[in-house]
């Protein structure tokens, strides 16, 4: 089969780790390019601008955007500008997951500062799209461009049409169904079952294909109750294509279940989600809290109620004075300025994060506290990813954080207790075994 993503965001990420680490290695499609893509991943654009990988190829850094004469380029970790004298002639926008200050995109702005046109850069500095817009803000269309700077792809938003210049020909399309299909073809891949996770334009395109196959749709957004069109369609059965509607979060696919009827339910199956942590828990009394502000309620309660445990605060700023005080805890370590191994390391050591801290979330603290294992606690008010944080896992700041307090001494008391918060994650994400979600898939695709 054949992974047929539209985006590649964070749950379709979840989705493909899943099915790589259940075995089935598909080759993955992503219909939108970001310039950021995992570099074995196959889409329009590289395939038609046969995009190969630079020798020695680097990110573009910040301070490399192309600028005139005399404009200055002002940044820092967070975002960066252009300016020309007072007048500001660009923004410029960080691929965030990346190292600090790496460019995804610039918006260039007009004398009246209103949005131009936006560059688009790859992962590897190269620039290989264009975006214009109106006065209004809109977009009216874009341009794709080969790594010697010809058009490859241009993109008409308004009229929604497409020209593709390759082997010196240019062909035109009405929609970008067409031009996905015409793109599925020159891959010789229509012919192939697809795993899509939407039911927009991957299924347009495969719905219009009017070719045979066995495709999976896995449904990872929310119904509310009511069954969307497309579903019951496929649902139905009877098309040129074969369906299965694969459904990850449990809640949702008793909803689903309960709005169909028994013939459709047959095309209807629950499943879950695989994980590979990057460490496996250990169950031990090692905290961390990644944050820039000073703001962490109840920190000194907790730090006291809980002697056993040791907590690590990180920050990748200087801390203030408020913070540096609690260095007179002898189980409280502070990391000011901290760098990214010294934040790996923790990663490595401790097994419990602690959301507690006002402000953002810095160095995407949660997200990668999920994938090292950890059990997550905090704040219910102030959460900074409710994704991968399971509501028994959160708890009012009222009275002292006792809530909370008494949650941790639980922890560290009893390991059966740390394992209930953990399978309440676990539940949370819709985790599964490797064994029951092949079970699922292979019976689909027999």
């Amino acid at each position: 089969m054949i992974n047929l993503f539209e985006h590649y965001d964070k749950q379709t990420q979840t989705l493909y780790d899943t099915l790589r680490i259940a075995g089935y290695d598909n080759d993955t499609i992503v219909l939108e390019d970001d310039g950021f893509l995992p570099e074995h991943f196959i889409t329009p654009y590289r395939f038609f601008a046969q995009y190969k990988v630079p020798k020695n190829a680097t990110a573009r850094y910040f301070n490399q955007v192309g600028i005139p004469r005399y404009w200055e380029i002002m940044g820092n970790n967070q975002s960066a500008t252009v300016r020309d004298v007072n007048k500001q002639r660009a923004t410029i926008h960080y691929h965030r997951p990346s190292k600090p200050r790496i460019v995804s995109h610039v918006e260039w702005l007009d004398e009246a500062e209103r949005l131009l046109y936006v560059d688009h850069y790859t992962q590897h500095g190269v620039l290989f799209a264009q975006t214009f817009y109106d006065l209004a803000g809109k977009r009216i269309f874009r341009k794709y461009l080969d790594q010697q700077g010809a058009e490859v792809i241009y993109e008409n938003f308004v009229a929604q049409s497409i020209i593709l210049n390759w082997k010196g020909k240019a062909h035109h399309f009405n929609n970008k169904v067409q031009f996905i299909q015409f793109f599925l073809r020159a891959l010789d891949k229509a012919r192939n079952g697809f795993v899509i996770n939407t039911l927009g334009l991957p299924f347009s395109v495969l719905y219009h294909l009017d070719e045979p196959g066995n495709d999976l749709i896995f449904w990872q957004e929310q119904c509310h109750g009511h069954v969307p069109g497309n579903m019951s369609l496929v649902l139905q059965g009877g098309l040129v294509r074969d369906y299965h509607v694969i459904v990850p979060d449990s809640q949702e696919y008793e909803i689903l279940k309960q709005q169909v009827d028994d013939n459709m339910q047959q095309r209807l199956i629950p499943a879950g989600y695989l994980y590979d942590y990057a460490s496996k828990n250990g169950y031990t009394s090692n905290v961390v809290t990644m944050t820039n502000s000073d703001q962490i309620h109840h920190v000194e309660a907790i730090v006291e109620a809980c002697p056993t445990a040791t907590f690590h605060i990180g920050a990748v700023t200087e801390m203030s004075d408020k913070l540096m005080a609690l260095e007179r805890y002898p189980n409280v370590k502070l990391f000011p300025a901290i760098e990214i191994a010294t934040v790996n390391k923790l990663y490595q050591l401790c097994d419990i994060y602690l959301d507690i801290n006002e402000g953002g979330e810095i160095i995407n603290a949660l997200q990668k506290a999920f994938d090292h294992d950890m059990l997550i606690l905090g704040y219910r008010d102030i959460a900074h990813n409710l994704s991968v944080t399971a509501t028994e896992n959160l708890f009012d700041k009222g009275d002292n954080a006792e809530d909370l307090i008494q949650a941790l001494k639980d922890v560290q008391r009893k390991k059966r207790y740390f394992k209930v918060r953990q399978n309440y994650q676990k539940a949370h994400v819709h985790e599964v075994g490797v064994k029951d979600f092949k079970q699922v898939i292979d019976k689909v695709l027999k």
